[in-house]
C-alpha cells in the first residue's frame, strides 16, 4: 500500500509540473542538483571499476558471442509487454501490433531465439515516452545509485513499468525477473563497454555522461521531432563532447 502511494505521490508531482503543449528544453534547469548527481556519479563509477566492469569483461571473455547474443534477445523479448502496454496508450496501433506478434512468435523459443530474424523492427516504449507523448516535462536530470542517469519524468515511468509488471505476472515471472536485473546490467556494460570507457576517458566523465544520455534519450523518446527542434547551439556543445 505505501509502494503505490509513493508512486502516486511521484506521479503527480511530475503531472503538476506540466504547462507544456510542445517539445521544450529548459536547458539552464536541466541539472540543478549538480552537487548531488556528480556524487552519485563518483559512486556509480566506482561500483562499475571495481565490480560491474571486470564482471562483464569476464563474461564477455568466457560466454560465446552466439550465447550472449541470444541472452540479449531473451531480455529484448521480456521487455516486449511494457512496449505492448505502452504503444498501446500511445495510439501507435502499428508498434503494438508488430510488437505483440514477435513476443508471440518468439515465445516458443522464451526469446532465446528470434525466430523472425530481426525483420520485425519494433520500436521500444515505456511510460516515460508514454509521458512524453501527452507532454508531460522531462523534469530535472538524476544520476540514480546502481540504475544511473534519467529524467524525472523517465524515473518514474522505470516505477510505473515494473509496477505494472509486477501486477500483471505470476510470482515466477517476477522472480525470474529478479535474477535477470543483474544479468541486464552485465550485458548493457558489455554492449555499451567502449562508449563508457570513452566516458571515463574525457576531461569531465560526468558532463559527458549527461550530455550521451539526454540525447540518447531526447532521439529515443521524441525521433525525428527532437532532430527538428533541438537547440542548435547547446546540441553543438553536446556534440562535441561525444566525439
Amino acid at each position: 500500500m505505501k509502494k503505490r502511494y509513493f508512486l502516486l505521490f511521484v506521479i503527480m508531482s511530475t503531472l503538476l509540473t506540466s504547462c507544456s503543449n510542445k517539445i521544450v528544453y529548459e536547458e539552464k534547469k536541466t541539472d540543478p542538483f549538480e552537487r548531488f548527481n556528480r556524487n552519485v556519479f563518483a559512486f556509480n563509477q566506482y561500483l562499475d571499476k571495481n565490480i560491474v566492469k571486470p564482471i562483464s569483461t569476464s563474461y564477455a571473455d568466457t560466454v560465446p558471442i552466439n550465447a550472449r547474443k541470444s541472452i540479449r534477445n531473451h531480455l529484448s523479448w521480456m521487455n516486449l509487454p511494457t512496449t505492448i502496454v505502452n504503444s498501446t496508450l500511445q495510439m501507435e496501433l502499428e508498434n503494438t501490433i508488430l510488437a505483440s506478434t514477435k513476443f508471440m512468435l518468439n515465445g516458443l523459443t522464451l526469446g532465446f531465439y528470434d525466430l523472425d530474424e530481426g525483420e520485425t523492427k519494433v520500436q521500444q516504449k515505456d511510460f516515460g515516452s508514454t509521458l512524453a507523448s501527452i507532454n508531460i516535462p522531462e523534469g530535472p536530470f538524476l544520476m540514480v545509485p546502481f540504475f544511473g542517469p534519467k529524467f524525472t519524468r523517465d524515473l518514474t515511468g522505470v516505477l510505473i513499468d515494473r509496477q505494472n509488471v509486477s501486477n500483471a505476472s505470476p510470482d515466477i515471472i517476477d522472480e525470474i525477473n529478479l535474477v535477470e536485473i543483474p544479468i541486464n546490467i552485465i550485458d548493457k556494460r558489455e554492449k555499451l563497454s567502449k562508449s563508457i570507457d570513452n566516458i571515463y576517458e574525457s576531461p569531465d566523465p560526468y558532463i559527458k555522461m549527461k550530455s550521451y544520455y539526454i540525447q540518447n534519450r531526447r532521439n529515443k523518446v521524441y525521433g525525428d521531432k527532437y532532430l527538428n527542434t533541438k537547440n542548435d547551439e547547446l546540441d553543438a556543445e553536446f556534440e562535441k563532447l561525444l566525439q
